[in-house]
């Protein structure tokens, strides 16, 4: 085997899948601890037998989430990780365990990721499965096999490289040997290039860093000012009621346990709203946990926003606080905004001078301040903080003992109470629920409307279909008409061969104009089905206020997907607001240029009315 005298490789994959253990397999030390999340991409530096290697580990991202759940700075880390072994790497590892399986999400999740490095990075990749203990009796490739397409097409799409990994058996001087081998075989594939990174990446991040730091440096101003003239006029609190609000797994439950100093709250997903109380550093302290919304409003009920608001009751005189939780360890995008947003409407914009964000997973932190981490992520958590006015505290949720958490937490809400005029948040319960039912009666608005839309565009799609067969079919018959003409004089003045030429050409064109009729009709037959079963679909809402539950047609696998341009005003209609006249009815309120000019009867619905205009 050819030996390499210097070698260059980083490791890829997502979070505990032994991306550490084996660089330290390889290295053939434990200078980089195992089990300890890796925050940033470090560089090590080793023999792997006659051969010098430089190892670049990186910080995993969450398996079975994509590129665009994962935090801007981890993204950094990945797209710089090539940087860390100038001029670049021979390989990628991409790490993964044989301990569990691997599905259509999980190659997406790395799908993306990879695709943050550049062109040309999968021919530098080769697939390290790691715990092959586990696979017991079988063999890496029946594992591949079994695991499905997913995995497959993974394997296949780095050339299928491979090599299994036995993290128990580290000291095993033949794995690495034979991993050493493959390595080889790849790089010598590769011409004994090494990947080189696109050099404007490096520049892009290291811009967009200077930025960060210069925004940070201003928000710890703003804040410390802020904090500084309310402390003066604030007073600690004896009694101290929150409540907990956030999304599902953001840690909402944990935080409660910690602010409490003691397991009240179960970690796991909780449906239903729960209280608990101690005495913390001097102060009797109420947390009210909530159940979390989900990352999709659509998918969220009626009955979950009534059991969410609730939390709210059971404190009748108010609480001090509205705690927002916000994971660290997963972005916060417009979709995360749009759900916040949703239920966060449903009490008075009052609650916002009441409401501090807490970040949790503050561990995920390591080397940089919370206002780098809000000034790197996308707008919307911006969008968030500077709607709180600059009110968050940091929770490390793994540090159980450590209840100055807790406390500097309070003293924030002690300097947020004196902002408020000691003034408690105490909605009018009655209001909220009125708003939760406009809520949902606008939703099944939306969903009527959509599917009368839809209809609509599916009949005119099927008149113009019918329109155009009717323009083939008399195109065709003039066609015909000619190739008779055409015939009959060739047999009575005896033209050639060019006047057969023509009669071929016009045959050809008859048959392809047949083809197409023959097309079209089996399209006109489909659309027609389509429309009957859009009808079938199109569910009027129930008078109870319960959302309409979709038809078992609505959900056929062979439903075909809509067109783009249908696409196009079903996004338009999903901004569709709709409000009332001076009359009390409802009403939509359609931008000026659309030519809409709607008003639904508030209790009868008439969906005769033509919703499209004519052009």
């Amino acid at each position: 085997m050819i030996t390499i005298p210097k070698l260059h490789m980083v490791l890829l994959g997502s979070r505990s899948a032994g991306k550490t253990s084996l660089g330290n397999t390889l290295l053939g030390n434990k200078e980089q601890e195992v089990g300890k999340w890796t925050a940033r991409s470090v560089a090590r530096q080793g023999f792997l037998g006659q051969t010098e290697i430089t190892l670049v580990d990186t910080p995993g991202w969450w398996k079975g989430f994509p590129v665009c759940d994962t935090p801007e700075a981890i993204k950094d880390e990945l797209m710089t990780s090539p940087f860390q072994c100038r001029p670049g790497p021979h390989v990628f590892l991409l790490v993964i365990d044989a301990d569990a399986s691997f599905n259509a999400k999980h190659l997406l999740a790395v799908t993306t990721h990879m695709d943050l490095l550049g062109e040309g990075v999968w021919r530098h990749t080769i697939v390290v499965f790691t715990r092959g203990d586990w696979l017991g009796t079988h063999t890496i490739e029946q594992y591949i096999e079994g695991e499905g397409q997913a995995l497959q097409s993974l394997v296949e799409q780095c050339g299928n490289r491979y090599h299994v990994i036995d993290n128990k058996n580290a000291d095993d001087g033949t794995q690495t040997t034979e991993l050493l081998g493959r390595i080889t075989e790849t790089v010598a594939g590769n011409n004994w290039d090494y990947f080189v990174p696109d050099e404007k990446i490096y520049l892009a991040v290291e811009k967009r860093k200077k930025s960060v730091k210069k925004g940070a440096l201003l928000r710890q101003s703003q804040v410390h000012a802020k904090r500084k003239t309310l402390r003066d006029s604030s007073k600690e609190l004896q009694e101290l009621t929150v409540v907990m609000l956030g999304q599902k797994t953001s840690g909402k439950s944990a935080t409660g346990n910690n602010l409490l100093c003691k397991e009240v709250f179960a970690t796991c997903q909780n449906e239903s709203c729960q209280v608990g109380t101690g005495d913390v550093a001097g102060r009797l302290v109420t947390v009210i946990d909530t159940p979390g919304w989900r990352k999709d409003p659509s998918r969220c009920t009626q009955e979950m926003d009534i059991e969410l608001v609730r939390g709210l009751s059971l404190s009748p005189l108010g609480v001090h606080a509205v705690l927002l939780v916000v994971p660290l360890d997963l972005a916060f995008g417009e979709l995360q905004q749009a759900a916040l947003e949703d239920h966060m409407d449903l009490f008075d914009a009052s609650i916002w001078k009441h409401t501090m964000v807490v970040f949790t997973h503050g561990d995920k932190l390591a080397h940089k301040s919370i206002e780098e981490h809000i000034e790197r992520e996308h707008s919307a958590l911006r969008w968030l903080i500077d709607k709180c006015e600059n009110k968050y505290h940091v929770m490390n949720n793994r540090k159980k003992a450590n209840m100055s958490q807790g406390t500097e937490l309070f003293e924030k809400i002690d300097e947020m109470m004196a902002g408020n005029g000691e003034q408690l948040f105490c909605p009018e319960m009655n209001d909220i629920y009125l708003r939760i039912e406009e809520k949902f009666r606008r939703r099944q608005l939306k969903h009527v409307l959509k599917q009368r839309l839809k209809e609509e565009y599916q009949k005119r799609e099927l008149k113009l279909m019918e329109g155009f067969k009717e323009t083939l079919l008399q195109l065709q018959a003039d066609v015909r008409g000619n190739v008779t003409s055409t015939k009959s004089m060739s047999q009575t003045k005896g033209i050639g061969l060019r006047k057969k030429e023509g009669t071929k050409k016009k045959e050809n064109i008859d048959s392809k104009i047949s083809q197409e009729i023959e097309k079209l009709e089996k399209d006109i037959r489909t659309k027609s089905s389509e429309v009957l079963q859009s009808s079938k679909d199109f569910l009027v809402p129930s008078v109870n206020g319960e959302s309409p539950a979709p038809s078992i047609a609505y959900s056929l696998p062979d439903r075909k997907s809509s067109t783009g341009q249908f696409d196009k005003v079903l996004r338009w209609l999903s901004t569709l607001q709709i409000g009332t006249n001076v009359d009390n009815q409802m009403t939509l309120k359609f931008s000026q240029t659309s030519g809409y000019g709607s008003v639904l009867p508030h209790d009868n619905l008439d969906f005769d009315t033509e919703l499209m205009n004519e052009s």
